[in-house]
């Protein structure tokens, strides 16, 4: 009795202590530049299991094959294999994790990748790929074979089995703006309203290398379009994975008011495929914003806000094409602060050759245009530059001008479009919240009465006179663009009184640089007339006119010409 007694104590130990645990996620069957994560949810903290095989560096914690686990709610990672905490078995590149961890109650993640490189197919993004592969000592036979066992399991005693959950699991992480995962070659905005000064927490992954983004975010003001955060490389930190997988995790005080969130990648390494190993927690690879505080209640505060239904267009010269120039007059009743996007072409030359402006009508001074300072990469080309900000006008009449030339335009990219494709050329408008149509009207030049003669556009070989009649002493301006150079005029006018006598001429030394070629002159000249009838005329040589230009065309373009406009007083 006493023997059947001890065996039976030796069968019940054994159960015990060799009772295989229940295996409740499995991530397997690996090849190159493969990718695989599942969610779970524990009920309780409880004991679990990691089985981990990857492959890795001899003398280093480098792994090319390798598993995690994130915390989701505090977006951390809980564990993860490396050389260190694993070992070596069946070849010298082969890695084993085989133990137990503790982790409290909470969603998580396990997450297993290979890396993106092939050495087995040959497949190198540089020299040093190629060099690290030839000397490292990896072998096809040896890369197949281990791939074999690449892996990652989670295990648990069965009577913890009910305290697991890992099917349809999905984590709310209660976030205020959410843009993430994005693929390649997107570009997102939302736009959001404080009620009250509030601090947020701003989360964003993206990819930089050498002090560079090209995966990233910015937010802006939006009313004035005024950049309040940008992420900006030297800001961020590692975010796992390839060294190029940035992060940054920042709490911003925000001030009441309305703001628009982007997010724009290029045409590689995002969520939609790697070519590096991804972040630790790539299904946030974009923006994120939660409250600063969890227990802040986000809904109280924070509304919806679309710019593009708030706004009051003033001028809209968009999506335009090849060989355009666009104009549009509006006239402003009080002093007002518009916004001002403009999209362009920064050609090669170290110049605009698709750009904007806004002239003041009745001065014809140039009050703003693209310049490469105060524009920003658009986004596709490299010579896609965006301005995006606001101006404060004083009342009186303008004009905005939007020119392209032959090439690269809306509809027609010789490189990669801008994020805003629609949007290439100049939109004007209103943001204020309380917006009244009396501020703003239509200006048409042709009704200007300020206008007394004009002779504009002007093409090649031409001779062209207008007759005008003054019929009280005043003082009259005079603006005319024309061609010059060394002393001599090419294309220019002049007005004649009634008996044929030369009031005045444009001559290069009464010139200015009118912008672009050097060439280009423009005179802007106030001059006496008493009454009587008299002529403005003007001469154009057989080249560079309006739109027949052989050289850079000036800025004000549709001007090339002289008009006379009655003095201001």
């Amino acid at each position: 009795m006493k023997k059947i007694f001890s065996i039976l104590v030796l069968l019940f130990l054994c159960t015990v202590l060799f009772a295989e645990d229940k295996t409740v996620i499995e991530l397997s069957n690996f090849r190159y530049r493969d990718f695989a994560y599942r969610n779970f949810y524990l009920e309780k903290k409880i004991d679990i299991r990691i089985e981990c095989s990857g492959m890795g560096e001899r003398w280093q914690d480098d792994m090319f094959a390798y598993g995690w686990i994130n915390n989701l709610e505090t977006r951390e990672v809980a564990w993860r294999m490396s050389t260190e905490n694993s070992r070596r078995y069946k070849s010298k590149y082969l890695w084993k994790y085989d133990n137990t961890i503790e982790l409290p109650a909470g969603y998580y993640q396990i997450c297993y990748s290979v890396s993106p490189r092939n050495p087995w197919q040959g497949e190198f993004h540089d020299l040093g790929d190629f060099l690290e592969n030839l000397f490292s000592g990896f072998s096809n036979t040896s890369w197949r074979k281990s791939a074999e066992e690449w892996g990652i399991s989670l295990n648990i005693d069965e009577k913890h089995e009910k305290y697991v959950k890992t099917e349809g699991i999905s984590f709310d992480d209660k976030s205020a703006i959410s843009m993430a995962p994005l693929g390649d070659n997107e570009f997102k905005k939302q736009g959001f309203s404080l009620l009250n000064n509030t601090k947020l927490r701003v989360y964003a992954i993206g990819e930089g290398d050498d002090g560079e983004m090209y995966d990233y975010g910015w937010i802006e003001d939006g009313n004035t379009g005024e950049h309040v955060w940008n992420m900006e490389y030297h800001e961020t930190g590692w975010a796992g994975g390839a060294d190029k997988n940035r992060i940054i995790d920042k709490i911003i005080e925000f001030k009441e008011g309305d703001y628009i969130v982007y997010y724009v990648t290029d045409g590689s390494h995002s969520y939609e495929e790697w070519n590096r190993f991804p972040p630790y927690i790539p299904q946030y690879w974009g923006i994120t914003i939660w409250g600063s505080d969890k227990d802040i209640a986000l809904e109280k505060i924070i509304q919806p806000f679309d710019d593009e239904e708030n706004q009051h267009v003033i001028v809209d010269l968009t999506r335009v094409g090849d060989n355009r120039l666009k104009e549009r007059g509006f006239t402003i009743n009080k002093e007002l602060t518009v916004r001002v996007r403009c999209l362009g072409e920064y050609g090669y030359s170290g110049r605009f050759v698709d750009y904007g402006w806004i002239i003041n009508a009745d001065t014809r001074k140039v009050i703003w245009e693209m310049t490469r300072t105060n524009t920003d990469y658009a986004g596709g080309g490299k010579k896609n530059r965006m301005f995006n900000g606001s101006l404060t006008l004083d009342p009186g009449n303008y004009i905005a001008y939007y020119k392209t030339d032959g090439s690269h335009s809306f509809r027609d990219w010789n490189v990669g479009p801008p994020y805003y494709p629609e949007a290439w050329g100049i939109k004007i408008f209103v943001t204020d919240k309380g917006f009244d149509p009396e501020w703003i009207g239509d200006y048409k030049e042709e009704r200007d009465q300020k206008i007394i003669a004009a002779v504009t556009r002007v093409g090649n070989s031409e001779y062209i006179s207008r007759e005008f009649e003054i019929t009280e002493e005043q003082d009259v301006r005079i603006y005319t663009l024309g061609e010059g150079d060394d002393d001599e005029m090419y294309d220019y006018g002049w007005i004649e009184d009634e008996h044929g006598d030369i009031m005045w001429q444009m001559e290069y030394w009464n010139s200015d640089h009118a912008g672009g070629a050097e060439k280009n002159l423009v005179a802007n000249r106030v001059i006496h007339l008493k009454p009587g009838t008299y002529t403005v005329k003007y001469r154009s040589d057989g080249s560079h006119s309006f739109n027949n230009w052989n050289d850079d065309p000036p800025r004000d373009v549709a001007k090339w010409g002289i008009t006379v406009y009655k003095a201001e007083k």
